[in-house]
């Protein structure tokens, strides 16, 4: 399939790569650009460089990157076309599919479920605001502090009390039972086989993937209903150990902030989000997995477990605080109070209060963690010395030296023991497992070129910079005399680039391109160092060296036979002036 051009290059302006790089890396500004582990390769030293200038990103280690588009790619395992219309759909530029083949029905079908769920949310929400039937459903969220604009904005619907309105709609619509029983919307009795709706007299909650997609849905009982909410199952489209709630909105705040505020549920992030505390997200009613762990690390440093303040709150907070610690994260606490959570909070005392109380309560983990342990033990001191080997273990875990310091000493002052007996128990080397972005490593480790290999680069790399010294120069190279293919490649795609455009850009020029190593190479050469003016005479070496054939009586050739011809005549004179050239032709070229 063939995707226009103009419409490539509107696409690609409308999704910024720093936005796009940052769903899936944590990056930090340094200098111009933006750098953070890499996510093609495996490192503990950040090699992996984004420019918002140039909309560029590229990886100094195992050399991947490329424009927004090639980034897709990579990082999804998906073709070049099926990046474009991903980012387009991003951007509500949505380009048609042609007829597929039957190898990507699965992939159909996956976007099938996921415009089920879009149509049915929209459905849901018009049941809940304009319809008798969804009256009771909008007057129990008002009364819980749901505004209008509330409700609207996070698209909260109600399912009605049918067993087939969800299924004669979509059937009604074109979609299949079997696929949307396989998307977690219908159930089905496993002895006939009859396909009835899963939501039923619910409040209906969209649950919304990384992009923004609806994929699932959580109901809510308004009654004595049990269970009190129900999820989607688990789906081809929804896993709940890769999702979080609330990520779509709240990423860009979690990289301003470089901090996420976990919290146990999407009630608490929905109101939490509402009383102006933005970074906020929640698992789906699973533990804190391992790819939620990944998830998180990768978008910032600092997590906040801000749980309920019951019994079961305060024990999850030090269960999933022990894994965060564990991944070199710096974690905190805030510790509401007793039987509430954060939607009983502001409800209670407001949106403004709610947010100075979170502001001012982050307490570091390992002091919280030290008071739970204490005061559930006070008068134990079998248990306190226990508890002193697990705190130290977590003390040298902690990355930052000042907290480090500061907890030992609160927990010294809890237990009632010297400072300097707990500094002498901690470990000599401090366990580091956290990302140091102070140790930016870009070096290119390339191997070492001969002067012909300088010079392809530095001519390809002023053809980059100036389209008058292309135009000016390019006839006079035939693309075979370059050595590396990779420059070949580049240096024809470049005639096609400049007769459509007036100015280089990086970004543009790579949707020309779809070999990931061509890219590699041009990546390269926009991070060469080199005069950016260069003399006339400095471009006339160049191409004198890639194209000896254009000075022929510089060239190899010539020199061999004008030495034949001499040696033919006896002249021993014009033998060793020829010799001589040719000695001198071979150190050019090292």
């Amino acid at each position: 399939m063939r995707i226009e051009q103009e419409l490539i290059n509107e696409i690609r302006e409308k999704n910024d790569i720093l936005d796009v790089v940052s769903e899936y890396v944590k990056l930090e500004k340094r200098g111009r650009n933006y750098i953070g582990l890499c996510p093609f390769h495996d490192e503990k030293t950040p090699s992996f460089s984004v420019s918002e200038d140039k909309q560029i990103c590229h990886c100094f280690g195992c050399k991947k990157g490329g424009n927004v588009f090639q980034f897709i790619q990579e990082i999804k395992g998906i073709s070049f076309v099926d990046a474009v219309r991903e980012l387009g759909d991003k951007v509500d530029i949505h380009i048609e599919k042609q007829e597929t083949a039957p190898t990507e029905g699965i992939v159909d079908d996956h976007i099938k479920m996921i415009e089920m769920h879009e149509l049915m949310a929209n459905n849901y929400h018009y049941i809940l605001k304009h319809t008798e039937e969804g009256e009771a459903a909008l007057n129990y969220l008002k009364s819980r502090g749901f505004t209008e604009e509330l409700i609207n904005d996070r698209k909260i619907g109600y399912a009605p009390n049918h067993s087939k309105f969800t299924h004669d709609f979509l059937e009604k619509n074109g979609y299949d039972a079997v696929l949307a029983y396989e998307a977690g919307l219908l159930s089905r009795n496993d002895e006939t086989f009859d396909y009835f709706d899963r939501f039923r007299d619910r409040i209906i909650f969209p649950l919304l993937n990384f992009q923004g997609k609806t994929v699932g849905f959580s109901g809510r009982t308004y009654t004595d209903q049990s269970p009190k909410y129900l999820n989607s199952p688990e789906t081809p489209i929804f896993q709940k150990r890769k999702m979080l709630y609330n990520i779509d909105r709240a990423r860009k705040f979690i990289r301003q902030n470089d901090e996420v505020i976990l919290l146990e549920g999407f009630m608490d992030v929905i109101k939490s989000f509402e009383a102006d505390i933005k970074q906020v997200v929640a698992t789906m009613g699973t533990a804190l997995s391992r790819e939620h762990v990944t998830m998180v690390k990768k978008l910032a440093s600092n997590v906040t477990l801000l749980y309920d303040g019951d019994f079961a709150g305060k024990e999850a907070a030090i269960n999933v605080g022990k894994d965060l610690l564990n991944e070199g994260l710096n974690v905190f606490v805030v510790n509401l109070p007793k039987t509430m959570d954060p939607d009983d909070y502001i409800t209670e005392y407001g949106s403004d209060a709610f947010k100075s109380f979170v502001e001012g309560q982050k307490q570091s983990y390992v002091a919280f963690k030290a008071q739970q342990l204490y005061y559930a033990n006070e008068n134990n001191d079998l248990k306190h010395e226990q508890h002193i080997e697990e705190l130290i273990h977590d003390i040298n875990l902690i990355q930052s030296e000042f907290l480090r310091k500061k907890v030992l000493q609160q927990v010294a002052d809890l237990y009632k023991v010297d400072v300097n007996s707990l500094k002498n128990r901690l470990s000599p080397n401090i366990v580091q497992n956290y990302t140091d972005y102070n140790n930016f490593v870009p070096e290119m480790k390339e191997k070492k070129l001969d002067k012909v290999g300088r010079a392809e680069q530095a001519l390809l790399k002023h053809f980059m910079n100036h389209k008058q010294l292309f135009l000016e120069y390019h006839s006079r190279i035939n693309q075979e005399d370059f050595t590396s293919l990779n420059n070949r490649v580049i240096f024809s795609r470049l005639n096609g680039y400049y007769k459509n455009n007036d100015v280089f850009n990086i970004s543009d020029f790579s949707s020309y391109i779809e070999e990931h190593q061509i890219i590699e190479t041009v990546m390269y050469l926009d991070s060469l160092l080199i005069n950016d003016e260069p003399e006339t005479e400095e471009i006339e070496d160049y191409i004198r060296i890639i194209s000896p054939n254009e000075h022929k009586e510089n060239s190899i050739e010539y020199l061999n036979q004008q030495l034949n011809k001499a040696m033919q005549a006896g002249d021993i004179a014009l033998q060793r002036q020829y010799l001589e050239q040719i000695v001198q032709y071979n150190r050019n070229r090292m």
